[in-house]
C-alpha cells in the first residue's frame, strides 16, 4: 500500500495568516515534529487561534469544515454554530488474516486523512481517502 500523502491541510488563523502543510515553514522535516504538531506550537506561541481548517489537494480538490471566522466565504456559515476548535490525524487502517484464532498477517487496506470540528457535544469528521481522493466521507460523533 501507498503511505504517500496526497491529501495536506490548510489552516486560517485569527491573526489572518494562512498555512499550508508541506509549504514554507510547515514542510515535512524527517526527525522532526510533524507539521500539523509544529503548527500547534505556533499556535500557543503567538496566541492565535484556527479559524478554518481545510484539506486540499496537489490536483485542486479542496474540502472545508465550517468556519469559526467572524466573516466566513460560504455565506449560510455566517450564522451556524461555531466550532471551538479543530484536530487533524491521518489514520491507517489494517486488515487482519485470521487462522485458529491467531492473527497470521496484517495488512494496510486505507490511509485517511482526517479534519474535525470540534463543538460542545459532538464532532464533525471529515475523512478524505490518501489514495483515491475522490472518495470522502463525512461523520457526527457524539461527544
Amino acid at each position: 500500500m501507498n503511505l504517500k500523502s496526497n491529501v495536506f491541510w490548510q489552516v486560517s488563523l485569527s491573526n489572518g495568516e494562512t498555512f499550508y502543510e508541506n509549504k514554507g515553514i510547515f514542510v515535512l522535516i524527517p526527525g522532526e515534529l510533524s507539521p500539523w504538531k509544529r503548527l500547534l506550537n505556533y499556535i500557543v506561541e503567538h496566541k492565535v487561534e484556527i479559524t478554518s481548517l481545510s484539506l486540499f489537494t496537489k490536483d485542486g480538490r479542496t474540502f472545508n469544515l465550517p468556519s469559526a471566522g467572524k466573516n466566513p466565504k460560504f455565506a449560510p456559515f455566517a450564522l451556524a454554530e461555531k466550532p471551538i476548535d479543530y484536530i487533524f490525524n491521518r489514520y491507517l487502517a489494517r486488515e487482519h488474516d485470521v487462522v485458529d484464532m491467531k492473527v497470521v498477517k496484517t495488512e494496510a487496506t486505507d490511509w485517511f486523512a482526517v479534519i474535525e470540528a470540534i463543538y460542545p457535544t459532538y464532532k464533525l469528521q471529515l475523512w478524505v481517502d490518501e489514495n483515491n481522493t475522490r472518495n470522502s466521507w463525512v461523520l457526527v460523533v457524539r461527544t
